[in-house]
């Protein structure tokens, strides 16, 4: 008896792995390129002063933060005068012009900043800077 319809070889099935591999690398490329922006910015929400001058700083820098209740931290994490005074002392001493940015809420010891700002000077860093925020106009 003759078949009407042709018989179908049946295929087994297959995964395509030329789109699979399109895809992995972009989302290597996406991790990449994404990763490169996220440099050490574990930071606390600190209150920083506004001012009308602001301007940003747009080099790679160490951040020193203090607390309304006078905490020091460096990267998100609280750390003792004795360690910042060593996080500070690698950090400038190769090139002494490397920029350290003091964020201070607006409500802390202004003594306690002084202090602060006069250990960073006595390991011979020059580039000090003060976080502030724009006023909004």
């Amino acid at each position: 008896m003759k078949k009407l319809l042709p018989e179908k070889h049946k295929q087994k099935p297959q995964i395509v792995v030329t789109n699979l591999i399109d895809v992995i690398l972009l989302l290597v490329f996406f991790f990449m390129i994404t990763s490169s922006f996220a440099r050490n910015q574990e930071k606390l929400p600190i209150d920083v002063p506004k001012a009308a001058n602001a301007t940003t700083m747009e080099t790679e820098n160490m951040t020193v933060q203090i607390a309304k209740n006078g905490h020091i931290f460096v990267a998100g994490k609280s750390i003792e005068m004795a360690e910042l005074t060593s996080q500070i002392k690698t950090w400038v001493t190769n090139s002494p012009d490397r920029p350290i940015m003091v964020e201070a809420d607006k409500d802390a010891n202004y003594g306690r900043i002084i202090h602060v700002l006069d250990q960073i000077r006595s390991f011979g860093a020059v580039n000090i800077g003060l976080a502030t925020r724009p006023e909004s106009k």
